[in-house]
């Protein structure tokens, strides 16, 4: 067992790992669901040798121990929404808002997308913050809501842009770039924190 020290608000976070040599070519990483830290070498790779890879990713580490330290409370906490009678009335608050909200945000980046809509649906999704189907028609989860607003904006611009470019072309990327020049950092955002978009 290793140990990896963490400075965190002046304050010394000490994490400890696991090193597992295997038949592989590159430096990996695994944190598993209630934190355990597992970082795997090639085998011809020492542990000090690997040390200042390991350091230079401490902050990656650190960000995914914290998500599944955490991930069995938030899944207990999806669980209460369902059968808290206070989450339960804050939820139909929030999707009210979003149809409104949401709506507001599609008119307001369509001129710059192009194309046009069939219609729009707010729902409970927790990984696909949005879609569009083959008919136009667009799909967001209220959760979106519990996001910074230029994160909810982004997966707008996302989806508006299929409406064009039904792919993940050059051309869809860039048309997303030039309405959303950060849209890889609110992209990123999502996938790092989309978990906890959750009442509590």
């Amino acid at each position: 067992m290793e140990t990896l020290r963490i400075k965190n608000n002046n304050q010394i976070i000490e994490l400890e790992y696991d090193v597992i040599h295997s038949k592989r070519k590159s430096i990996g990483f695994e944190v598993k669901a209630g934190g355990e830290i597992i970082v795997k070498l090639p085998m011809n790779l020492s542990h000090k040798k690997a040390l200042p890879y390991i350091e230079e990713r401490k902050e990656w580490i650190y960000q995914a121990y914290l998500r599944q330290k955490d991930k069995v409370n938030r899944t207990h906490a999806i669980s209460e929404e369902k059968s808290n009678p206070q989450l339960a009335y804050l939820e139909k608050k929030y999707r009210q808002a979003a149809k409104q909200y949401i709506y507001e945000r599609v008119e307001y980046y369509l001129p710059q997308t192009g194309g046009f809509y069939s219609s729009i649906r707010i729902g409970d999704q927790k990984t696909r913050w949005g879609s569009c189907s083959s008919n136009k028609t667009l799909s967001f989860s209220w959760r979106l809501m519990l996001a910074p607003p230029r994160v909810l904006d982004y997966v707008v611009i996302h989806e508006l842009c299929h409406l064009t470019y039904m792919n993940h072309s050059k051309e869809f990327w860039a048309k997303v770039a030039s309405i959303d020049p950060d849209y890889k950092e609110h992209r990123r955002w999502l996938k790092e924190n989309g978990d906890s978009l959750i009442l509590r």
